[in-house]
């Protein structure tokens, strides 16, 4: 009698998600399998956070999650990251806002330890084999027509960042086998204004207090980093705003970003200030220049309509004071996927048990990760997400 084969998983995708589902089948003593198009793993990791690798946040929130249904989110984010890596070896820090980082500050000591425990696994990785067709057939899943598995993990990210291996292949490969995907929409991106008067103080950085406003009413508030580009806006406050942002545009809504550089004072107190500095002997670039960045100097006069000449008068005064509490842009559009940290949309989370990550579609095929339209804000929540689950459906998908 022909004894029956050991269980076999796949796993599509070396990133993140990927790799932590990996971990977790193996742990399992389940046979896993990780498909991998480019030469190495983990490139997203090694890059996020400028290096550093913001790996989650102290303060997680199902509010700092978004999709068409966030709270499918809810119960996968309980996860606790700073644990898990602690037991694999990794050390973490906090960094102003909750955001927890590697102890050396280094995004490649996460990838890695991550390495070192699915090499110690005995997990084999096939880098440089891309996946290009998924078929379901009666007792699993045939990967490229020929490698047959009983279950398949699919960990593809998105189409965010695609010169360091993003890209929409994993949408494609889902929606092969039936699933629905909500439009992937840049997040986390770059802003492009109308307006070119403030590219002159490119590489400026305030704290600041946005207002984002779609066809002309206030939609959300951020306060944080506004960082001037010489194509428009970006820092941390810009970044949490653009997931709204790409979707306003791609329903063709107007969107303007209505900045205010000195949210700690009111504007009775701003003008007073201003008032007080500009008696003083001192050339503008000097009493103005004094308590704003110089760069920002011209182009605020400009917007403000003052001369020179007469920006000691009251008016003028008045006029700067609002200019820098109500300095309004147009936005034009994102600078896209090729920029973007994350992509919005993904996997419709209809279309997948929450408690599983399992397709309610096909029995065996489970998702995680950027590929579920579930993305989060800035400061370590999308990481997270990747990890937690990640850890589900790789726990999920090695209960055969």
């Amino acid at each position: 009698m022909k004894s029956k084969s050991k269980p076999k998983i796949a796993v599509v995708g070396a990133g993140a998600c990927g790799l932590v589902s990996a971990i977790e089948v193996a742990r399992a003593g389940v046979s896993v399998v990780i498909y991998e198009k480019d030469r190495k793993a983990g490139r997203k990791i090694a890059a996020s956070g400028n290096g550093h690798c913001n790996i989650s946040n102290r303060f997680l929130s199902i509010e700092n999650y978004h999709g068409k249904s966030p709270h499918f989110a809810k119960d996968i984010i309980t996860f606790d990251a700073k644990r898990y890596f602690a037991d694999l070896g990794l050390e973490m820090r906090e960094k102003g806002r909750g955001r927890l980082y590697p102890y050396n500050d280094q995004a490649q000591i996460v990838v890695d330890i991550l390495l070192y425990h699915l090499q110690k696994l005995g997990v084999e990785i096939c880098y440089e084999r891309a996946v290009e067709t998924i078929q379901k057939c009666e007792n699993g899943f045939v990967i490229n027509q020929t490698d047959h598995y009983d279950r398949v993990i699919l960990a593809m990210g998105s189409s965010a960042m695609p010169r360091i291996s993003g890209s929409e292949a994993g949408y494609e490969l889902a929606r092969s086998l039936g699933h629905t995907i909500e439009p992937p929409l840049p997040s986390l991106v770059q802003l492009i204004t109308k307006e070119d008067d403030f590219f002159v103080a490119s590489g400026v950085k305030m704290d600041s207090s946005l207002r984002l406003a779609i066809e002309g009413k206030i939609k959300r508030e951020e306060r944080g980093d506004l960082l001037f580009t010489n194509y428009g806006l970006s820092g941390s406050a810009i970044l949490d705003l653009s997931r709204s942002v790409a979707y306003a545009r791609f329903h063709h809504k107007s969107v303007k970003i209505v900045a205010d550089l000195f949210p700690e004072m009111e504007i009775d107190r701003l003008k007073s200030l201003l008032q007080k500095r500009s008696k003083l002997s001192l050339p503008i670039e000097l009493w103005l220049g004094g308590i704003l960045p110089k760069k920002l100097v011209t182009p605020l006069l400009q917007r403000a309509k003052v001369d020179r000449k007469t920006a000691q008068q009251r008016r003028s005064i008045h006029a700067i004071a609002h200019t820098i509490k109500h300095l309004e842009f147009t936005i034009l559009d994102t600078k896209g996927a090729k920029k973007a940290e994350v992509m919005a949309g993904g996997v419709s989370t209809r279309e997948i048990n929450s408690k599983t990550l399992e397709s309610t579609l096909h029995k065996g095929l489970h998702f995680c990760g950027e590929m579920i339209d579930i993305d989060g804000d800035c400061g370590g929540y999308n990481l997270h997400w990747a990890w937690s689950s990640g850890y589900r459906a790789g726990r999920s998908a090695s209960k055969l």
